[in-house]
């Protein structure tokens, strides 16, 4: 009787016939069964692995803005909004321009992974990553309802596990991230915070997935709101009114100002009940001006 198999060994065998579930695989046994071959299985595989390269360098699948790309084994093609594809209101999705990405559905390290035992949780946080950062290195935005189609899963758990990677320092560059769609403030907390630690516009664009454009809108709303609070002008119904932020991004930037600007506008208590004519028209131009300024510049004030 044989000695039942460790479940070290159980997982490694469970990999071992995931792998072999390939083409490469499919061929060879067409070689050894189906074609009458008889000079043995290792010269077969060097056939074979000559016969997937010419496909690879000749068999041309799919062409996405003229860049001609291969679609691989394991490999999906999905459609997504394109990064310079802004929301507008009341805008349908059926309205919005997508584009084609290819996707590693599934990949040597997906299949390495339940080697030493199948964790689901950790597995479907490693493909979320990645699918997200695929489809904006090819210039493009998953959702969280695309990454809920694709991992089998509700939107609820998207954004559970998106919450989980981000607090750990990972910015998904989501759609709801890059297009401030998702009303959260990771993006916002962690560009300010960079701003204010001394970082330049493309620094802290490289750092958070974001465009240099996004940045300095960030932090052209941020001065606005500031600047308004060093006036003693701490009424959110008049922030909100003289930045043209809604009430609750209005409330997101004042959230990010420092401490000791907020406590010397609560204990001084002489918050201003009209507002300056002249700083009044400051701000609703300043709101209406679609170049915003740079980061690159910083604050002359410590």
């Amino acid at each position: 009787m044989s000695k039942p198999l460790t479940k070290e060994q159980i997982q490694i065998k469970k990999c071992r016939r995931l792998k072999d579930k390939n083409l490469r695989q499919l061929l060879l046994y067409r070689f050894l069964n189906h074609y009458g071959y008889d000079k043995g299985e290792i010269t077969a595989k060097a056939i074979i692995d000559d016969i997937l390269k010419l496909i690879d360098d000749y068999f041309l699948v799919s062409t996405i803005d003229d860049d001609l790309h291969h679609l691989h084994y394991g490999q999906i093609v999905w459609m997504a909004v394109p990064v310079d594809e802004f929301p507008q209101r009341a805008k349908p999705i059926a309205a919005t321009r997508m584009k084609p990405v290819i996707l590693s559905f599934i990949t040597d390290d997906d299949i390495a992974h339940i080697a030493h035992g199948f964790d689901s949780v950790s597995l479907r946080k490693k493909r979320l990553v990645r699918w997200a950062d695929e489809a904006f290195d090819q210039g493009a935005l998953l959702t969280q309802l695309d990454l809920a189609m694709l991992l089998g899963v509700c939107d609820a758990t998207i954004s559970k596990y998106a919450n989980e990677i981000q607090k750990k320092g990972k910015l998904l560059p989501t759609r709801g991230n890059i297009h401030d769609l998702s009303g959260a403030i990771t993006h916002k907390r962690e560009i300010i915070t960079l701003y204010l630690e001394g970082y330049l516009t493309p620094d802290i664009a490289l750092k958070t997935n974001h465009s240099k454009e996004a940045v300095d809108r960030y932090i052209a709303d941020y001065h606005r709101v500031e600047t308004l609070w060093k006036h003693a002008i701490s009424d959110l119904d008049e922030v909100s009114r003289l930045t043209r932020l809604s009430k609750k991004v209005a409330q997101q930037y004042i959230d990010l100002l420092p401490d000791k600007l907020k406590k010397s506008i609560s204990k001084n208590g002489k918050e201003k009940t009209q507002v300056d004519k002249s700083l009044k028209e400051h701000f609703i131009l300043l709101s209406g001006e679609t170049e915003a300024s740079s980061a690159e510049v910083q604050l002359a004030e410590g």
